[in-house]
């Protein structure tokens, strides 16, 4: 049978009602802020769940909410709109994109920067990180190499999909050709 248990993550075998042999498939999961071993128990003990299982199993079966991102844009001193719809920015001077994400909550996320060479072929990620203030994301960066780089929906709801985030996005790919000023 599939119990939830609460526990301290750094404690998890203190905090099970039995030998943790007899659980199995474990997971550990967050919920309301609280963590819980989720696993098949299969001792003999009559064991509670500490959180309804049904309610956890029908929560994370519900497929993400999809967050459309509009108005994308991205200024800065040395930024221009290129020709194939490429954004040139000059390397090593800073850019800042900006976005509408209606429903998005307010906070924080690391955005995913796909260096690519040969048209498509990835090299490296970088990280930038985005602020969310009002349903409008703003990212301040800079690219300290030259080369094409890319930003797709797909990287970051794989990235989202990874930590568990309740949404994913969608948005035509933003594309990036760093050049030595």
């Amino acid at each position: 049978m599939k119990v939830l248990i609460r526990v301290e993550p750094k404690f998890v075998a203190n905090d099970l009602p039995d030998d943790t042999r007899f659980f199995v498939n474990q997971k550990m999961v967050f919920i309301d802020g609280n963590s819980y071993l989720y696993a098949d128990y299969l001792g003999t003990k009559v064991i509670l769940s500490d959180y309804n299982v049904t309610s956890y199993e029908q929560a994370i079966n519900v497929a993400p909410a999809t967050i459309a991102l509009s108005d994308i844009d991205v200024s800065g001193e040395a930024v221009t709109f290129g020709n194939g719809g490429i954004w040139w920015v000059a390397q090593n001077t800073a850019y800042t994109i900006t976005a509408k994400a209606e429903g998005m909550p307010d906070g924080e996320m690391m955005i995913i920067i796909e260096r690519i060479i040969q048209g498509g072929t990835v090299v490296q990620d970088i990280r930038a990180k985005a602020s969310i203030v009002n349903e409008h994301i703003t990212i301040n960066s800079q690219f300290e190499a030259s080369g094409n780089y890319q930003i797709t929906a797909e990287r970051l709801n794989q990235g989202l999909a990874t930590i568990g985030a309740p949404f994913r996005l969608a948005f035509d790919t933003v594309e990036f050709d760093a050049y030595v000023a």
